[in-house]
């Protein structure tokens, strides 16, 4: 099971999926409001978990992978349901108690970035991401009404993540130890998580090990799927 990022889709798992398969099956969902998926009342963390569970319910065991804000949401779920978990892969997380919104103003609802063509759009993203390509711009952004492009996803997502990561990151940090699988982190040494904030994270788990991807950005399974899927091969294959 993987569990996309803020901003995300299942359909940017593509190409690691393909390297995972046909050796293990593997299911991508959309987070709500992302996607395929339509967009949800509530947004906060408590509430994605929930849709995982939906999504996995009648399977009984399964690995389970998440990357950035769904790295936390897939440590939430391993934590609240630790005998359903045989394998956890964080890739690239984004912890709540280590947002730099904690500490800023709770958001609006609303993109804080659009863009006046998706041409424009293509060019700031690849700043961030090389990889991206117009068609995928074309499918992940929408025009609004005065013209301007903005993310498909649904904004109303920012306002509970960060009043999560200000009033519940701790909480959230301390249920890393209720972790009973093993765990796998996973950071490029090019990202935005730091060094530090992985070892923090690792140190908080029972059962974990941390390996960083030579010259990896935070978009790993774009970037490098192939030694993503190694990696992660290896490690659902270890006793």
């Amino acid at each position: 099971m993987i569990v996309h990022g803020l901003g995300d889709r299942a359909a940017s798992w593509e190409k690691f999926v393909a390297l995972m398969q046909p050796d293990v099956a593997v299911l991508a969902l959309d987070l709500p409001g992302h996607g395929e998926a339509p967009p949800a009342r509530d947004y906060h963390y408590g509430s994605l978990v929930e849709h995982v569970a939906t999504a996995v319910r009648g399977v009984d065991r399964f690995a389970l992978l998440g990357h950035s804000v769904g790295a936390a949401v897939a440590w939430l779920f391993a934590a609240r349901n630790p005998a359903r978990v045989t394998r956890l892969i964080l890739v690239e997380p984004a912890a709540p108690h280590q947002s730099r919104f904690i500490h800023s103003p709770t958001p609006e609802p609303r993109h804080p970035f659009t863009y006046a063509s998706p041409g424009d759009a293509l060019l700031a993203m690849r700043a961030f991401d090389l990889s991206v390509t117009e068609q995928e711009i074309r499918r992940d952004y929408r025009a609004r009404p005065d013209g301007q492009w903005e993310p498909a996803f649904d904004p109303a997502i920012f306002p509970p993540l960060v009043e999560d990561a200000k009033t519940l990151g701790e909480q959230f940090r301390r249920e890393l130890a209720a972790i009973v699988a093993p765990t796998l982190i996973v950071r490029g040494e090019r990202s935005m998580l730091r060094p530090e904030q992985a070892e923090e994270i690792l140190a908080e788990l029972p059962r974990g090990r941390l390996v960083a991807v030579r010259g990896g950005t935070h978009f790993l399974h774009r970037q490098q799927p192939e030694e993503l899927a190694r990696l992660v091969r290896e490690f659902l294959a270890a006793g």
